[in-house]
């Protein structure tokens, strides 16, 4: 795109400003701040300001650090960027804060060598390393007696609260050793009548021994951060924690960053807690007058939980006097009797004169015609379902193109509005929660677990045949479920997978064995049925896999122990997924998901006390910032505030006064908040019937549309991988069952070595001395690191490395060359370009992407490599020309070389793709093999694309078997549908 079209594409988007907006974009020196409310436009200011910057000053786009929130806010940031400035787009620096966290220690990681080779913690691994340093005598406050569990969770959920805080360890102890003399010496603490006159008040001990449990949290906070460092091991919030340390410390780093950015923009500023201003106070403070430009609302500030705040908000004009404050007041979104509503009510978050300059009355430029926000009585929850229910029906029917939104505050009353909606044959789109334990499908598979635990359960045995397991008719079940009490039925005989299962639990690996308990059972089958029902079975077996790698766990009988142990202890473990259609207009979604969206329509339903007010009983520990009630209830009101002003046309408010067993909710205390002038109020009678059953054929039809419609969200939110295409390529079904539901496989010796292999030589990589006796060190002791927590059977693991040992010095002699070549180098990089295609009249748009093992950069040329542990293929092999190969490895070549190829820090080198086998041949050699990949051979590859996106969106790519007769992923997709 030329600068002259560039240019006009400014101009344009420019010209539509208005005089406050134009002001903000102008506004390209010195630190500014923009009070923005919804619908005033930020994004476009925030991306115009980047333009007018690369416009009218010198600063490279890597000059320019823009940091937002949420991954979709940074997403379409670039996208609108894009619009304008073209490919540039590519090279500002757009991050949430956690992925500039990320980006800094990856490109600089001399400056974190502890973090080298460190690995993103589990749940499991936390939990079992504060349960670890509990068990010090010193901590025995913290281990109650009935549940010496019970603080692990709360421990952990501390130290969360501490890291976005920037609290270190020695800040919280200090401040509960204050808080304790505070109270000590407060006259209010002291009893003044009765028989403790004189003495300390019950509330005030309560609150001592709160600040002394505190300080042993501390203590075990610490421990906490040793042991993690010392097992390398990560977690989220670490992240951000190691840079604002490192940018503490390092003054050299620090230098470094300040030069490389000249000026940083942050998005959704109100939502930003410490440890994130800190991080940006530091990087700006090169300058007494830095270049900070920040945009928010301290009305939309519904992330307090994760240590936002609404003095954060106000920080920098504290630290910067000569801060510019900008307020923006045109609305473009919402008609005037929205605005003025919920202004009416989020004005209760204040106290007169307090914080003036946010309170903004936003004036509406909308030519929608009003119409006053309608809260619905409903007599009871059913009637209230059934109100909602007719509502979207009539949209879907007679006002399609408008799009709507179903807003509420939990993650299960998405499920419960999404069940509704699909009963009543309403097409709507959702993210949906579930709890894995909770589940139907996590409590038939841990009947299983329990049964073959203790085969005395026969009730547990009973409910797996009750429904349909273990491949027996239902007459068969039936008559087994009636005999099962009786101490003569030999249940093996009957069941002859339960014998094979009692033969195999000796001989297989731990993962493999709960993978088998799946197939043989007809468990797995049973879950492909469902996307959701999948998604559950991959966390079961990962929760599996994270028990048994942290407790080094090789026995499946223990490993089934231990499973049913922790599923005793654990309150929930919650997964997520997208449900019902991909392109419907009726969106369902919590509060928080809403943020950044906006449609015509909004619903609230479950408008109550009980839905929307948190109803928390005090934390277990003093930290330095602490939350009263009034904080939770303004908290909520800005939540509730959110997600009324996504509406540009109409919001319907929908209340239950009872639920269908008649207790009584409370109407939320927000709707009589509103201004009178700008509300309807409508009743609606209770109900007690209940919706209609699907019948069976509707039923099979729904599940085949929740496998189009999931397999179609899949490519659209997580873009398409070259594996993915292979399986495709391969067999329609295997991509359905491996890359979209991604059913759980058992580790294979050659997945395991490969595993090992590919993270021994990005770790080479790392090493300043890179001799051929130290490459095979990093080799050997990376091979012997890995295999020691590798879930294979013991006696697969001593041959395997064995054969790597061995190996190691022929590879390292054979790639000693490799590792000495010339120019940057990157190491395990994940690169993506976007996809864009039609079906019908319909916009597809994903990305492709791939993780890369090296990339090395050179003057004129990329080298791309992928490492393969096997012997070498010959070219023809390779490229698929030969009686028994796919040609999936130079899909694979060309597939990278079309991701690198829209790169533009590549931009104008030539590309060379290559393979390094590994596995040394007779003569001890790695062979590296370059192939020459031509326009041609990409756009075959685009077109191999293009035919699986049609075939996806035309609902036909499950319709047909592949040529394999033997296939398992057609027979399983027989069995189901």
């Amino acid at each position: 795109m030329s600068d002259t079209i560039l240019n006009k594409k400014f101009q344009e988007k420019y010209k539509a400003l208005n005089k406050a907006q134009k002001e903000a974009v102008d506004a390209i020196d010195g630190p500014v701040m923009v009070v923005a409310g919804p619908g005033t436009g930020k994004t476009t200011i925030l991306t115009l300001r980047i333009a007018n910057i690369l416009k009218e000053t010198d600063t490279p786009p890597s000059g320019i650090l823009a940091l937002t929130f949420t991954d979709a806010g940074a997403k379409v940031m670039r996208l609108k960027l894009r619009e304008i400035i073209g490919s540039s787009a590519d090279l500002v620096r757009i991050h949430t804060f956690h992925g500039f966290a990320s980006s800094v220690i990856a490109e600089f990681p001399d400056h974190f060598p502890h973090l080298s080779r460190s690995t993103q913690i589990t749940e499991i691994e936390a939990e079992a390393i504060v349960r670890e340093i509990l068990k010090d005598k010193k901590f025995s406050k913290l281990r109650p007696f009935g549940d010496k569990d019970y603080y692990i969770g709360k421990i952990l959920g501390a130290i969360r609260d501490c890291k976005k805080e920037a609290w270190t360890p020695d800040v919280v102890k200090s401040f509960a050793k204050e808080e304790i003399e505070r109270v000590k010496t407060n006259e209010d603490s002291i009893s003044t009548r009765g028989s403790s006159k004189g003495e300390l008040k019950a509330d005030a001990l309560k609150r001592i021994e709160k600040c002394e449990r505190t300080i042993l949290f501390s203590d075990v906070y610490s421990e906490y951060e040793i042991k993690k460092r010392e097992e390398r091991k990560m977690d989220f919030d670490d992240l951000l924690f190691e840079l604002l340390l490192a940018l503490q410390k390092d003054e050299l780093l620090l230098r470094l960053l300040q030069e490389k950015f000249l000026y940083i923009l942050v998005d959704e500023h109100q939502d930003t807690n410490d440890s994130q201003n800190l991080i940006v106070t530091l990087l700006a403070n090169f300058f007494e007058n830095p270049n900070v430009f920040v945009v928010g609302d301290e009305k939309q500030a519904i992330y307090r939980f994760q240590g936002a705040s609404v003095e954060n908000f106000l920080k920098f004009q504290n630290i910067w006097k000569s801060m510019k404050v900008i307020t923006l007041k045109s609305n473009y979104r919402s008609h005037q009797s929205i605005l003025d509503a919920t202004f009416s009510m989020i004005e209760n978050n204040y106290a007169d004169g307090e914080h003036l300059g946010l309170r903004t009355i936003l004036k509406s430029e909308s030519k929608t015609k009003q119409k006053p926000i309608e809260v619905v009585s409903a007599g009871n929850s059913q009637s209230a379902d059934n109100y909602l229910v007719k509502k979207l029906k009539e949209i879907h029917k007679n006002a399609f193109e408008s799009t709507v939104a179903v807003i509420v505050r939990k993650n299960r009353e998405v499920e419960h509005i999404l069940n509704i909606c699909e009963a009543g044959g309403v097409p709507v789109s959702a993210e949906r929660g579930t709890d894995v334990f909770s589940h139907p499908v996590g409590i038939l598979y841990f009947n299983l677990l329990e049964y073959l635990d203790d085969p005395t359960k026969v009730e547990c045995l009973a409910e797996t045949l009750a429904v349909g397991l273990w491949k027996v008719s239902f007459t068969k079940g039936k008559d087994l479920i009636s005999k099962l009490r009786s101490s003569n039925i030999e249940i093996e005989k009957e069941i002859p997978a339960l014998n094979k299962l009692q033969q195999e639990i000796t001989n297989s690996g731990v993962i493999s064995f709960l993978i088998l308990v799946g197939d043989l059972s007809g468990f797995t089958e049973l879950t492909t049925k469902n996307p959701l029902s999948a998604e559950v079975w991959r966390s079961i077996i990962d929760l599996s896999r994270d028990i048994a790698e942290r407790q080094k766990i090789s026995d499946p009988k223990v490993l089934i122990k231990e499973l049913l142990a922790y599923r005793k202890t654990a309150e929930t473990k919650s997964i997520k997924i997208g449900g019902g259609k991909l392109d419907a207009n009726i969106h369902i979604m919590t509060a928080h998901g809403s943020k950044g969206l906006e449609y015509d329509l909004v619903f609230l339903p479950f408008a109550t006390e009980e839905s929307w007010m948190r109803h928390t009983f005090g934390s277990s520990f003093v930290l330095p910032r602490e939350k009263d009630e009034k904080d939770e209830i303004r908290d909520a009101r800005r939540l509730f505030y959110v997600a009324m002003t996504r509406a540009r046309e109409h919001v319907e408010i929908v209340v239950p006064l009872e639920d269908n067993l008649g207790k009584i909710f409370t109407p939320l205390r927000f709707i009589s908040e509103m201004d009178k002038n700008h509300v309807k109020y409508i009743d609606t009678p209770a109900v007690h019937e209940l919706p209609k059953s699907f019948k069976l054929s509707d039923i099979e039809s729904q599940r085949r549309s929740d496998m189009i419609e999931h397999t179609k969200r899949t490519i659209v939110e997580k873009g398409l991988s070259v594996t993915a295409l292979n399986h495709y390529m391969v067999c329609p079904r295997q991509f359905f069952y491996k890359s979209i539901l991604k059913i759980p496989e058992a580790p294979s010796v050659s997945s395991e070595k490969g595993i090992a292999m590919h993270k021994a030589l990005a770790y080479v990589w790392k090493e300043e001395d890179r001799s051929v006796k130290n490459i095979s060190r990093v080799i050997e002791d990376t091979v012997k690191d890995y295999f020691h927590v590798s879930l294979l059977p013991s006696f697969e693991k001593e041959i395997i490395v064995e054969e790597l040992l061995e190996s190691a010095p022929k590879v390292a002699t054979a790639l000693h060359g490799y590792f000495q070549s010339e120019g940057k180098v990157f190491t395990e990089i994940w690169e993506e370009r976007a996809f864009d295609t039609t079906f019908g009249k319909k916009q597809i748009s994903f990305n492709l992407h791939g993780q890369l093992d090296a990339v090395i950069d050179l003057a004129d040329k990329v080298g791309v490599f992928d490492y393969k542990t096997r012997e070498a293929l010959s070219v023809n092999a390779i490229k698929g020309e030969t009686k028994d190969s796919d040609g999936n490895y130079f899909r694979q070549l060309v597939f990278y070389k079309i991701l690198l190829g829209t790169n533009s820090k590549y931009k104008g080198k030539q590309i060379e793709p290559a393979l390094i086998f590994v596995k040394p041949d007779s003569k001890g050699r790695c062979p590296t093999i370059v192939l020459p990949i031509e326009k041609e051979d990409e756009a075959k590859v685009m077109s191999e694309v293009e035919a699986l996106v049609q075939s996806v969106w035309s609902e036909k790519f499950l319709e047909a078997d592949c040529e394999d007769k033997d296939c398992k992923y057609c027979k399983m997709f027989k069995l189901i549908v």
